[in-house]
């Protein structure tokens, strides 16, 4: 097997060829038939020497590439047999972290309806304070309203003054009883996953299509194969919207 390509005879002399058939290549002119013509047969000449580097190129290669494909073959079956161990051991890892985090969510979700009952009873609590309040003041308001109309002044004012005392005070009850039900909130749950030095899990947002027609045109991709094949086969007498068909001159050459 040839371990320095640069000591193969035949090698050397094709390189030296194609470095001379570039220089050649770039003083060419083409000004008439005739040199139209003489450029055409160089053409035929650069592919008859690709030719036979290439060939010579994968006739060197060919030791190394064998060589590769037995060893690829050797480890294909053990290095798959870790790959399905791999897949597997992560597949209970987070089957594990997924039971986990579905725990504390459900307890998280017992903490949180519990904190919302207590802020709703306490909230109720705080109505019934200030229902019953105004439910007294109306009753001493309609008594301060009898004494003033029986002339005594000085009952009625004692009584509005007795009113607005109690209303003071329930608002005040009522208030405190309403930021008691704000702070009631309920502690985070969190799932315990055990820490191992050199491993991690993330959350990796994929994407299924539900409907194709539904995706924005900002998140499809114009296939430009699939539309240069449309355009050689149609030879582009066949319209696309939003495109355009145009033809482009290719020269190809064979080898002599």
């Amino acid at each position: 097997m040839l371990e320095d390509i640069s000591q193969d005879a035949k090698a050397a002399a094709l390189v030296q060829i194609a470095n001379e058939t570039k220089t050649q290549a770039l003083t060419l002119l083409v000004r008439s038939p005739h040199e139209y013509q003489q450029v055409s047969g160089f053409l035929s000449q650069i592919k008859t020497k690709f030719n036979e580097i290439e060939g010579h190129r994968k006739h060197l290669k060919e030791p190394f590439i064998e060589g590769g494909r037995r060893v690829d073959e050797f480890f294909r079956a053990p290095l798959q047999f870790l790959k399905d161990a791999e897949t597997a051991a992560k597949q209970k890892l987070i089957g594990y972290e997924t039971e986990q985090r579905r725990v504390a969510a459900e307890e998280q979700r017992k903490l949180d309806e519990k904190a919302r009952k207590e802020r709703e009873a306490l909230e109720a609590k705080a109505r019934a304070e200030r229902e019953k309040a105004d439910a007294e003041a109306r009753e001493i308001q309609r008594r301060a309203d009898e004494a003033r109309a029986a002339g005594d002044l000085a009952e009625s004012v004692r009584l509005r003054n007795q009113a607005d005392k109690i209303v003071e005070k329930s608002e005040n009850k009522a208030e405190a009883i309403q930021n008691k039900a704000a702070a009631v909130v309920a502690p985070r749950v969190e799932a315990y996953i055990p820490p191992v030095v050199g491993q991690s899990s993330r959350a990796v947002w994929r994407v299924r299509v539900l409907d194709a027609k539904a995706v924005p045109d900002d998140y499809k991709v114009v296939d430009i194969a699939m539309l240069d094949k449309f355009a050689q086969a149609t030879k582009g007498k066949v319209a696309v919207p939003g495109v355009e068909f145009y033809p482009e001159q290719v020269m190809s050459a064979r080898a002599k």
